[in-house]
């Protein structure tokens, strides 16, 4: 049986200067993953499906460019990774001048999930406390699942750097979930 490579196909596309093809190969083999990538990213679904819908408006865009120095997939997490950063410069900007200071806390749900609901919740404000360099790191190598070697094409810097930044993220992350939270 012949196993689907979103890759090889998308190429083809690509060589066949068929845009529309490869965009659409692209989004249904990494469109979901990237979505996610970009929602640990941001920590706001809104702002996460808008960055989303750029990253591939951007891609269909910069295809006929696409030089094959990097995998495909390598090369869209890399525009996701500089469309996370620039919302996320944006939205903390917005929030400095605009957000209302005594807003009240959100309060979990504490229906059937509930536990889940929380740790997915905690993990999520452990993230948010990482730089936006060491989040990126953590969320390419564990919910993305890149190579230190992918992700230094993602990224632009050396695989020994990311490698420090995660392991200088993880105790981080570790020390915020045992104390459950709390900043005291």
């Amino acid at each position: 049986m012949v196993r689907f490579d979103p890759e090889a196909e998308a190429l083809a596309a690509i060589a066949q200067r068929d845009w529309r093809r490869a965009l659409r190969v692209l989004m249904q083999a990494y469109g979901d993953a990237l979505y996610r990538h970009c929602r640990h990213m941001l920590g706001d679904a809104d702002l996460a499906d808008d960055v989303h819908q750029v990253v591939f408006v951007q891609a269909y865009r910069d295809l006929p460019g696409f030089r094959g120095s990097s995998s495909l997939r390598t090369w869209l997490y890399g525009i996701a990774r500089h469309r996370c950063l620039d919302a996320a410069r944006r939205s903390r900007r917005w929030r400095s001048r605009f957000e209302q200071r005594d807003a009240l806390p959100e309060v979990p749900d504490v229906g059937r999930g509930a536990v889940d609901r929380m740790r997915a919740l905690e993990l999520a404000r452990a993230l948010a406390e990482l730089t936006p360099k060491a989040r990126n790191a953590v969320l390419l190598r564990y919910q993305d699942g890149l190579t230190y070697e992918q992700m230094a094409i993602v990224c632009g810097e050396r695989p020994a750097t990311l490698q420090a930044r995660v392991t200088r993220a993880l105790p981080k992350l570790r020390a915020h979930l045992e104390r459950g939270g709390d900043d005291t």
